[in-house]
């Protein structure tokens, strides 16, 4: 199921944070590496087999390329002006959700090459019973931190801002019992509980 499809009325997406594809690269040059052996070995050396090793080693971390980077994109994180929606897996999909008003603090940590390179971790610590949430090489984890931390604020501002429901006041029914109780306590006379029941019928 997409995330897009899990969205509440009056929900919309902020941002979309994406697992980075730089740490797949040493894969990448690898690869190219053993293509290069392999030609190399068969035009300057004449000799099918180191090609043909190298040509197969080249195949194999390619398919693990294409596995991990299926991995990755599997992984899906939105931000939404409600919550944050991790959701995660291959065959299987879990999906966590993490409410802006439950957000206590927001973490972001980077390697020096993440530095260089602008991916890294971002940590959420939330109030919620699941606890932390870790986003593990994210791209661009910076922007990704405060654009939870401006939702959060802008949601916790909102919800300061609704105004209190006034609070109820007696039914009709209730407030006929009342007045009869009066009558009953000899507290008004039948001429002031007429005309009172009388008003109140007028206002059912």
């Amino acid at each position: 199921m997409r995330i897009e499809h899990q969205l509440q009325p009056g929900e919309e997406i902020l941002y979309r944070a994406q697992v980075t594809r730089l740490t797949l690269a040493p894969l990448l040059g690898l690869a190219a590496a053993a293509l290069i052996g392999a030609a190399v070995a068969q035009a300057h050396f004449q000799s099918p087999p180191a090609a043909l090793t190298l040509l197969a080693l080249a195949a194999v971390v390619g398919a693990v390329y294409l596995w991990k980077d299926f991995i990755r994109r599997a992984n899906d994180y939105v931000l939404t002006n409600h919550r944050i929606i991790r959701e995660t897996g291959v065959l299987s999909r879990r999906s966590m959700d993490s409410r802006l008003d439950k957000i206590n603090n927001v973490e972001h940590r980077q390697t020096f090459w993440g530095r260089l390179l602008n991916y890294g971790d971002v940590e959420i610590d939330t109030a919620s019973e699941t606890g932390a949430a870790l986003f593990r090489e994210i791209s661009h984890p910076l922007e990704f931190k405060n654009a939870i931390l401006a939702a959060a604020e802008q949601y916790r501002g909102a919800g300061m801002r609704m105004p209190l429901a006034a609070p109820a006041g007696p039914s009709g029914a209730e407030r006929m019992r009342q007045l009869k109780a009066l009558l009953d306590d000899g507290l008004i006379s039948p001429e002031e509980y007429e005309a009172k029941r009388r008003e109140l019928l007028s206002q059912l």
